[in-house]
């Protein structure tokens, strides 16, 4: 089952951060790939949720128009 994260996923980029931080302090490797792993997971779900999903343009061409239409079939 998928959770929503209605208000994005910064709090999850935020703990990760941390954990990667901790890590690296600790000299773990295993849990720096587990933290980097981690966010770049959620770093892309982030931008997907801002930038693709929000966004009908693509390479400097609006979309706007035809994807409304394409909603009304």
């Amino acid at each position: 089952m998928r959770k929503e994260y209605s208000n994005g996923y910064w709090g999850k980029i935020e703990y990760w951060t941390s954990e990667l931080q901790k890590a690296v302090d600790n000299n773990n490797l295993c849990g720096v790939e587990r933290a980097h792993s981690k966010l770049d997971y959620f770093i892309q779900r982030q931008w997907d949720s801002e930038v693709v999903v929000k966004s009908n343009t693509i390479a400097g061409v609006d979309f706007t128009q035809p994807l409304a239409q394409l909603d009304e079939i």
